[in-house]
């Protein structure tokens, strides 16, 4: 067994869940010292020496990640990379002697996730699996802003509840009906005078200014740009207090 690196990591623990990785490289010695390293940095590692190898462990194991070598005996690494791409989203970071530009462009556009050149660094290398590691949890996505109640009631991203006059209903509508995009005054107007509404240009900014001091005693602040002269753009994204 090759001697670990002082800087290697300390052993992780094994109570949680260690990422699985297919470690496909042909040298034996730096197989064997990835495969060391890795797995005191909290990998759990099946070391294959051919894509040959790596395909038959890939039947019968679920793996999270695949460091890949390019240059391999038998299939190279890059048809491994397409084929890999063509019905898995595993992580894939490419680690390869082969350092032209033209490699590591390759190695990106047929889907790796990360390109890293020989000699790596063993920190680097481990933080790189991490990160994708990181890419590939699913996001919970955000709670955006909505009307509920049948446009009656606007409700914040954490499920505060603002009660909505008439003329506040027809602003919120008219500006989430468009999100992240300017809606003039003037449309907004004109959505006001098809309902009856009668109000001025002035009136609207107190339309809006009224809104905005209902939702900041949510403690919550309206996404609703003002454009000078302009109109107005919803945020419907924007979820910070």
């Amino acid at each position: 067994m090759p001697n670990r690196p002082d800087h290697a990591h300390a052993a992780a623990p094994r109570d949680f869940h260690r990422p699985k990785v297919a470690l496909v490289e042909d040298d034996p010695h730096l197989r064997e010292v990835l495969a060391v390293n890795l797995d005191d940095a909290g990998f759990d590692v099946i070391a294959c020496a051919s894509a040959e190898a790596f395909w038959r462990e890939r039947a019968h194991t679920p793996f999270d990640l695949v460091v890949l070598d390019l240059t391999l005996p038998g299939e190279g690494g890059l048809s491994v990379l397409r084929r890999l791409r063509a019905t898995s989203g595993v992580g894939v970071v490419v680690l390869t002697g082969r350092t032209l530009p033209a490699d590591h462009a390759q190695s990106l556009t047929e889907g790796a996730d990360a390109f890293l050149s020989k000699p790596v660094d063993l920190q680097v290398l481990a933080a790189t699996l991490r990160s994708v590691v990181r890419r590939m949890q699913p996001v919970a996505p955000a709670i955006a802003w909505r009307l509920t109640g049948d446009g009656w009631s606007l409700c914040a991203p954490d499920g505060g509840i603002v009660e909505l006059s008439v003329q506040e209903r027809l602003l919120l509508e008219g500006v989430m009906e468009e999100p992240g995009r300017v809606v003039t005054r003037e449309a907004l107007l004109e959505r006001f005078d098809r309902a009856n509404e009668e109000v001025d240009p002035q009136r609207l900014d107190m339309v809006v200014h009224r809104l905005r001091k209902k939702v900041a005693q949510l403690g919550r602040r309206l996404p609703l740009r003002t454009l000078y002269r302009s109109g107005y753009v919803f945020q419907a994204d924007a979820t910070s207090a």
